[in-house]
């Protein structure tokens, strides 16, 4: 019992930091865009409502996004005769901590309708939330596949010294990290080149331009997973790929 409540803390614990962690990145970008001259054209609260979808967005798709993060791990992780494929058993693993992302996201979004107003069109939002995390789950897809060729020079795994002891940390994905880091930074770079009207019309609400955009990305990308990973997707991992990922849920 008791170790059961403490791991309903800690569970509850890692929600409030996740949820905390979205709005301390946002003050984080804003300090930075100001530092580059300002969120022009952008007002403070119709760029908190685009943080705010590309937040919730990323929510979603981090709910079986790291399984996909990965992937190269477990291509060093597993012996030789185990070929690591994009399979429903293991890629569906569910992380609900990142929900906590999500909710966040959602906050902003409100927030930001309170201030610029809503319209029906704003229903929008639903799918252009929805097809912005699946695009964000096929980039993924697309870099894991990229670094299974080589994943010798892909994953890295460090050894810590620290009070006397050697530590082991685990092993990461260099591309997993690097685009993590760009999904966190991308705000920055499209405050400066896309215009308020892609979400403001002047209410909260996705132009045809942008939901046009996002769907074509979305296509585009099926396509290249398509030709990736042809011939490596399946509905169940192999038993050492499923017991690894198990493993490290």
């Amino acid at each position: 019992m008791a170790q059961r409540r403490s791991s309903r803390r800690r569970a509850v614990s890692g929600l409030f930091l996740t949820f905390v962690l979205s709005f301390v990145n946002l003050v984080g970008i804003i300090v930075t865009l100001i530092a580059l001259g300002g969120l022009e054209p952008w007002s403070r609260w119709q760029f908190i409502g685009a943080f705010g979808v590309l937040e919730a967005a990323s929510g979603l798709a981090n709910v079986i996004s790291p399984n996909i993060w990965r992937l190269p791990v477990a291509e060093v992780q597993t012996s030789k005769r185990t070929q690591i494929e994009l399979a429903g058993s293991t890629l569906l693993i569910p992380h609900w901590a990142a929900l906590a992302r999500f909710a966040a996201g959602a906050v902003l979004i409100a927030v930001a309708a309170w201030h610029e107003g809503l319209a029906p069109a704003s229903l929008a939002l639903v799918p252009f939330i929805l097809a912005l995390a699946w695009l964000f789950l096929a980039i993924s897809a697309v870099f894991a596949r990229v670094a299974l060729i080589r994943p010798e020079f892909d994953v890295v795994q460090a050894n810590v010294r620290w009070g006397g002891r050697l530590r082991e940390l685990p092993p990461v994905s260099l591309s997993a990290i690097v685009l993590q880091l760009l999904f966190s930074i991308c705000t920055v770079p499209a405050a400066k080149l896309l215009d308020p009207t892609i979400l403001y019309q002047p209410e909260l609400e996705p132009s045809l331009d942008a939901s046009l955009a996002v769907l074509v990305a979305s296509a585009v990308a099926v396509l290249l997973l398509y030709v990736l990973w042809s011939g490596r997707v399946a509905r169940k991992a192999r038993v050492e790929q499923q017991r690894e990922a198990e493993e490290h849920a």
